[in-house]
């Protein structure tokens, strides 16, 4: 392609950009015989919320399924479960600590269930599990993945609560949710620490800016940022992953020298490079607990 097709090309491509910039919102891609996919923009701060919603008939036995439809259409709703399903499989392996630390969290807050209402509410857990599974399959295999955030440890933690509440006192379950409310401002205090040493050890930040940037990501703070505790030493293209999604919270404060190497850093490494290659967040508290309490079962 000569230097004059490029460029034809590259204007052609910003009419295609700027024609979608006027658009409204539109939701991701929908396949209905597996699942869909629903995006809700009318929430608090301008944060983006993923609701997915599995189909039933994923939830069945594999085997209740039948032969391939021979309609063209019904038959890609038949293999896409298929593939779903199976990727299922595996994401409820990764999900399994998360489900551990959500369990000793209730362990440690509601003492008094009895060996009944412990069945009762690992059964939810385990249940949970499974459909948050399935719904992050389909939310990756119709097209959500990079697009945008899943929150997994939500899929898991409300049925569980759900579970919990007619099973134990008022005041228990109040602790419960108060230690949940702790648990969460302690993560996401961490994951501020976690986003500005990686700045300064990047940008070499001077202390007026960590502090400076310290206020701005604590007054503009959206919970998916705390996905920067997933990040397991990941390189790509020979950059740690570029905390770029609180642009807005770190840009204004750097000098014009730390910009251009902050430009850099996000164009080899910024959450929209790295969200197409590596899955963050398969395990929402980080490395999670590796085996449940007995109490559970007996």
């Amino acid at each position: 392609m000569n230097v004059a097709s490029r460029w034809l090309v590259a204007a052609a491509w910003c009419l295609v950009i700027e024609a979608e910039a006027d658009e409204p919102p539109r939701p991701l891609r929908e396949a209905p015989a597996a699942g869909t996919i629903k995006v809700d923009d009318r929430v608090p701060n301008g944060v983006v919320e993923v609701f997915v919603e599995v189909d039933e008939l994923l939830l069945l036995d594999e085997a209740d399924d039948g032969e391939m439809p021979r309609d063209p259409r019904q038959a890609q709703f038949w293999q896409q479960r298929k593939q779903i399903r199976e990727h299922a499989k595996h994401l409820e392996q990764a999900f399994q600590p998360a489900l551990r630390t959500e369990l000793e969290m209730i362990r440690r807050s509601c003492g008094s269930l009895s060996s009944e209402a412990r069945r009762e509410v690992l059964a939810a857990g385990r249940a949970a599990v499974t459909k948050t599974a399935l719904a992050f399959a389909t939310w990756e295999i119709q097209g959500g993945a990079g697009s945008r955030d899943f929150d997994a440890q939500k899929g898991i933690q409300e049925p569980l609560a759900q579970a919990v509440e007619p099973l134990v006192s008022a005041d228990e379950f109040a602790t419960y949710q108060r230690q949940q409310r702790l648990r969460g401002e302690r993560r996401h205090q961490a994951a501020r620490i976690a986003i500005v040493s990686k700045l300064d050890r990047r940008l070499d930040l001077t202390e007026a800016q960590r502090r400076a940037i310290e206020v701005d990501l604590e007054r503009h703070w959206e919970a998916s940022w705390v996905r920067e505790l997933d990040d397991r030493g990941v390189i790509m293209n020979n950059e740690r992953p570029a905390p770029d999604y609180a642009d807005v919270c770190i840009a204004p404060h750097l000098d014009e020298a730390q910009k251009a190497q902050w430009q850099r850093w996000r164009k080899a490494a910024g959450s929209a490079v790295v969200g197409m290659h590596v899955h963050v967040g398969l395990n929402p508290n980080g490395q999670g607990l590796h085996q449940e309490d007995d109490w559970w079962t007996k």
